[in-house]
């Protein structure tokens, strides 16, 4: 359990005062459980949060500053407007949140904070968005503006998408902030509409870290624009639609013959990945787990293939994944390109699953492979101290 303890004693230290009226904000990270890079491209998601946080603890004070217990180094926010930070860091998400709340006419000025947490960097669980959505909620509570869980979270969102420039989409702000304990959040992108899905205690995620780090940011850019050339490409050809994922798998025939070789495989990947979201909700709904297992299956395959987003220590990481017994299936998780793959395992067999994955990995790599097995805690939470 991390100790946030610890920076309760960072603001004290900085500012010579106690925290009486301080206000304490926990936000945590997230799995993709199915729609692999459908948010961005307008379609569903389904994800669930983790037991790994980001905390957030601070006071009002005079000159804005925010102090990283794990990264040992501070920034600090002046007044006037913010500008767009060189470098990419944990202090863009932070200024990036500032932006965001100024933008839309929200004074955050006059805080000191500490942040710090447990969520793995680059392990495909979104530390951004839990720093993001954790020092947001921050802020909303220190500001008293009566601003809703669902806006805290698109600022959060602004804060990555606009202000640190990442092609994302709204998955992990949404999720980390919006699921609900003991179940999946299922949001449709283009609605921002979002609703539970009831998953069974009998069934664990289970996240397992290759422990290949990447920086996402350049392939989300890049796959992002290559699904924009797509859809631009099928409405210059007359095709009536605003994103990919408005098409349904039985129109791939007819795009075929407008879309190049690389496009296609993008289009074909999202709009059947959006399919199978769909279908997903569907099956969860009816208990039919085993099948929504082979949907994950099915799915990395897609990402592997014709979104080329995975990477070959993730591809072993699944083949040993479903060769376990109690294994519904398995997939990679976020971006890809390294860090984490996502399971659907029966309870009984977690930990035996855990023993088994981890030294094969091990024998395999080299590499032992750090694991995340918990229940689904929900979004994030606020109080004062």
């Amino acid at each position: 359990m991390y100790d946030w303890q610890t920076l309760v004693d960072m603001v004290k230290s900085r500012t010579g005062k106690g925290l009486t009226g301080g206000v304490l904000s926990r936000a945590p990270g997230r799995v993709e459980v199915l729609g692999n890079h459908t948010d961005y491209n307008g379609g569903m998601v389904l994800a669930a949060t983790i037991e790994r946080y980001v905390w957030t603890v601070g006071i009002r004070s005079g000159p804005t500053e925010i102090c990283s217990r794990e990264f040992g180094d501070c920034v600090s926010v002046e007044p006037g407007p913010i500008e767009r930070m060189e470098r990419l860091s944990w202090q863009s998400y932070v200024k990036g949140v500032h932006w965001a709340f100024d933008r839309a006419g929200y004074v955050t000025r006059g805080l000191s904070a500490a942040v710090g947490g447990d969520v793995p960097l680059g392990a495909g669980v979104s530390s951004s968005a839990a720093l993001e959505v954790s020092y947001a909620n921050f802020v909303d509570a220190m500001g008293g503006a009566v601003i809703s869980k669902k806006d805290i979270a698109s600022l959060a969102y602004d804060a990555e998408h606009l202000y640190c420039g990442i092609a994302c989409g709204i998955m992990d702000q949404f999720t980390s902030q919006l699921c609900h304990e003991d179940s999946l959040l299922a949001i449709d992108c283009a609605t921002l509409k979002t609703w539970d899905i009831y998953l069974s205690p009998q069934l664990r995620l289970v996240v397992v870290d290759s422990m290949v780090k990447r920086a996402a940011a350049d392939v989300l850019n890049k796959r992002k624009n290559e699904c924009n050339q797509a859809l631009v490409t099928l409405q210059t050809a007359g095709w009536d639609v605003d994103s990919l994922c408005r098409l349904e798998p039985e129109s791939l025939p007819a795009i075929g013959r407008v879309l190049d070789d690389n496009l296609m495989k993008r289009a074909t990947h999202v709009i059947n990945e959006n399919a199978r979201v769909k279908r997903g909700i569907i099956l969860l709904n009816a208990g039919r787990t085993e099948e929504f297992g082979e949907l994950m299956r099915e799915s990395h395959q897609s990402s592997r293939y014709l979104y080329e987003v995975s990477h070959p220590k993730l591809d072993l990481l699944v083949k040993i994944a479903n060769s376990q017994e109690g294994v519904l299936g398995a997939r990679l998780t976020g971006a890809g390109l390294g860090g984490g793959v996502l399971t659907l395992v029966k309870d009984r067999h977690v930990r035996t699953f855990q023993e088994q994955v981890s030294r094969t990995y091990e024998r395999e790599t080299g590499v032992t492979p750090a694991i995340i097995s918990g229940s689904i805690p929900g979004g994030a939470i606020t109080s004062t101290i």
